[in-house]
């Protein structure tokens, strides 16, 4: 066998990083407000001043297809690992050849039955023991599998934004909190978190936030932020093992 040629599946996941970094790009851009944005105001009839979060309903809806990108080409750069071994092994082209995904043992056990025979045993066991050193990456990787899936065959996953509150640094270590209700921004994109006669302080304000993918299988983590950097870690380590191994 000669060395597979695993030039494709680091392209795939060099692309995969580049959506994931346009992704946040979109959601934290380094020289406007991006998502989350504090605005103050001054009521002219009472006189308060009243202040409120703004989420850009927008960019979670231009997200959606960055997030589904990101997850194919995750999905890919694994089937054209084994793709790669195929090649080694002098295969032709197999359309049903798909990296042994299994989110259970017992199913990466029957999947991995039936690629064996085409990317030889040593390969075999060099993703076994790829998936076991990256075992706790598994579930990341069935999230993303899911992410690709769906946006591929029936529609694009959304991503929801939510704050939990605005956190207002003043000097000394002192804090102010107002805290957000868990539902502010389900359907409005604007929450109102404070009112009153004298202005906050000019100090540096951190919004606490989370983000999480809606339509995943219950139990798989939610957030891209650690969906897609995990399935990074494993599709680099099979990747590695596999070079290692030839």
């Amino acid at each position: 066998m000669t060395a597979p040629n695993l030039d494709d599946a680091r392209a795939l996941l060099a692309r995969a990083q580049k959506h994931f970094a346009e992704f946040n790009e979109l959601l934290h851009p380094r020289e406007s407000p991006g998502l989350w944005n504090i605005t103050e105001q001054r009521d002219p009839h009472t006189g308060e001043f009243f202040y409120r979060l703004h989420m850009d309903r927008r960019r979670l809806i231009e997200a959606q297809p960055i997030i589904a990108d990101t997850a194919t080409n995750i999905a890919s750069a694994l089937d054209h690992i084994v793709a790669a071994i195929a090649k080694a092994n002098a295969y032709d082209r197999l359309r049903t050849l798909y990296f042994p995904w299994g989110f259970t043992d017992e199913a990466f056990e029957t999947a991995l039955a039936k690629v064996e025979p085409v990317i030889g045993a040593q390969m075999a066991r060099a993703i076994t023991a790829a998936r076991a050193k990256h075992r706790h990456e598994v579930n990341h990787v069935e999230a993303a599998k899911q992410i690709s899936n769906t946006g591929k065959h029936w529609e694009l996953m959304f991503a929801a934004g939510a704050a939990h509150g605005i956190a207002l640094h003043i000097p000394g270590g002192e804090q102010r909190i107002f805290q957000v209700p868990d539902d502010a921004f389900a359907q409005a994109d604007v929450f109102e978190f404070h009112r009153g006669p004298d202005r906050l302080p000019t100090v540096p304000r951190s919004i606490v936030v989370g983000l999480g993918i809606g339509g995943l299988d219950e139990g798989l983590p939610k957030s891209p932020d650690s969906i897609f950097p995990c399935s990074f870690r494993f599709v680099e380590g099979v990747i590695a093992a596999v070079a290692g191994a030839s």
